[in-house]
């Protein structure tokens, strides 16, 4: 094979590994974001009981607060009970409902109203570490009759029939501000690796631009600096992601005994872990391509032959199918998102 076609032959196989790169650069800005976890919708389920027939002003009040959209319990909020009537006068103090440990999203709370009558009570939930926040409002007649212990197992019965309250949080700097600022980050810092990674792959293949003679300098002093910063807003990002996006609430997927309790969970955690070995390797195939740089920039090469360039090419084709593996991975992974969630509504076999 004569060097003419040899060389033809080299950028053909360029001119496809940038294809890929344009690919993956797409499919990077499409599959990267994370799926919400939950959704920003709650439903509670209230309980009102008697504990004590002679004492018909105290009540027992549970709230059970589960996310809308899969079921998932809301673990660790502040729910405040409180109750007004008409007049605006307060039945209660404030009363700060206790979680139950175990109790999968259970919160309880015993009151003792200061008169009989209809009061309006209002429910508000604080999510954790400030995630989010809502009220609702429902009724209770609070009355004087002391209950017999069948009326008791009537009004049990009857209260199984709860008042199903959706709560929907508001939009605010946290968490949805700080959200959309990670995945705006992390589609950017996915560009920039990919940009800089990019600029090494055309050196590797095409060779020194004829405009540019000291390119092999100038790119060996930005790309350490850019690609470190890319990688560390992506390892950023993809940390926030794994706390408040996996598909169980906080702490998310460093929660692995809640993982695995869903459907497809060891699935999801075996992919995910492929995609951390994944980052593990573009890091280091970052460093690698660095190290190249700097010897080529110290040691001026044609653009077609030699060890420092070999080497180069090499790297730069490991990290394109890196990034590739990079994209399927989080393909699956949002896939296996969705359907772990699909699979809490589906029947046991």
């Amino acid at each position: 094979m004569s060097a003419l076609a040899a060389k033809r032959r080299r950028r053909g196989l360029a001119y496809a590994i940038a294809s890929w790169a344009v690919l993956l650069l797409a499919g990077h800005a499409l599959l990267v974001e994370p799926a919400a976890a939950h959704g920003k919708q709650t439903t509670i389920s209230v309980t009102s009981l008697t504990p004590d027939p002679d004492q018909p002003l105290q009540r027992l009040y549970r709230a059970r607060v589960t996310f809308a959209g899969d079921g998932d319990p809301v673990m660790g909020a502040t729910v405040v009970l409180t109750a007004l009537r008409a007049d605006g006068a307060s039945g209660f103090p404030p009363q700060v409902l206790t979680e139950i440990a175990g109790g999968d999203g259970l919160y309880v709370g015993e009151v003792i109203f200061e008169r009989f009558g209809a009061w309006e009570m209002h429910l508000a939930v604080q999510a954790e570490l400030g995630q989010g926040e809502g009220s609702a409002t429902f009724t209770d007649d609070v009355r004087p009759e002391s209950l017999s212990p069948d009326q008791e197992a009537a009004r049990r019965e009857e209260s199984e029939r709860v008042a199903r309250l959706q709560l929907s949080f508001r939009f605010d700097w946290w968490p949805d501000v700080v959200t959309i600022a990670m995945r705006i980050g992390h589609s950017l810092a996915g560009l920039a690796y990919f940009l800089v990674t990019g600029l090494a792959l055309g050196l590797a293949w095409f060779g020194i631009p004829s405009r540019y003679p000291d390119f092999p300098r100038r790119l060996g002093r930005v790309f350490l600096p850019a690609a470190a910063a890319s990688l560390g807003v992506l390892l950023s990002a993809g940390l926030y992601s794994a706390a408040f996006d996996a598909p169980v609430a906080f702490p998310g997927i460093y929660d692995i005994e809640a993982i695995r309790r869903i459907p497809y969970g060891d699935a999801y955690l075996v992919v995910f872990l492929i995609k951390v070995v994944l980052f593990v390797g573009l890091v280091r195939l970052a460093i690698r391509i660095n190290q190249t740089l700097r010897l080529w920039s110290e040691n001026p090469v044609t653009p077609t032959d030699g060890p420092i360039v070999a080497a180069l090419q090499r790297a730069t084709l490991l990290n394109a199918a890196a990034g590739l593996a990079v994209v399927v991975d989080v393909a699956v992974l949002v896939y296996l998102h969705y359907l772990s969630h699909l699979g809490a509504f589906l029947p046991a076999p």
